[in-house]
Order: structure tokens, then sequence, then C-alpha cells
């Protein structure tokens, strides 16, 4: 298991094998809370799914902070309700595209 940060971002990246994707399975199953059910519901989609992306309010507020704008509730909703917090997994999902293109070329420069 390996746990890498993305550089220039906030975001993580968990490696797993087949094994260890059980077992954070089953701990997971056991929190019984949404954000646990849904991240089950992602690993257990398929055997080859090797990143997910969650946030939380507590990132949010930790974004609201370092800009110095208050971590309000009303706050955390706004950007929550605004159109990129309601497009954040159509943007997730096109700079994972571009990590994977940028793979890719990696992989060719090295042939």
């Amino acid at each position: 298991m390996r746990l890498i940060r993305q550089e220039g971002t906030r975001m993580y990246v968990l490696l797993l094998d087949s094994a260890q994707r059980d077992y954070l399975v089953s701990l997971l199953k056991e929190q019984r809370t949404s954000a646990a059910t849904g991240l089950v519901a992602q690993l257990r989609r398929s055997d080859d799914v090797f990143g997910v992306v969650m946030w939380s309010n507590d990132d949010i507020a930790s974004q609201l902070r370092e800009q110095g704008v208050p971590d309000t509730p009303e706050n955390i909703w706004a950007v929550r309700d605004s159109y990129n917090g309601r497009h954040i997994d159509d943007r997730m999902i096109e700079h994972g595209w571009g990590v994977l293109k940028e793979s890719v070329w990696e992989l060719m420069s090295r042939a």
C-alpha cells in the first residue's frame, strides 16, 4: 500500500492491491456513514479501480481559511452550491484523464 501526494495539489492517491482493497472495504462497511458507504460502492465497482477521490466540508473549510475567508457553514455551502462545486466531478475526471495521458507519455518516452 502506498499513499502518494499529487504534486501541486492537496489530493492524494492510495495505491492498493486487491487484498488491501478488500480489507479497506471491510473497515469502511463498519463505519456506516454516507461517506464510507459511497467509498465502498466505488471500491466494489471493479477490481481494476485504482483511483477514488472524495471531498468533504472540512476540505472546503480548509481552503476557505487558506484564502482568508471565514469557514462558516454558509460559506461552505456557498462553495458547494457554486458552479464549480456542483461540477467538481467533471473537473476531477478531466484532470484524471490528463494525468493518465501524461503517464502514457512518460511510458513512451522511456521506450
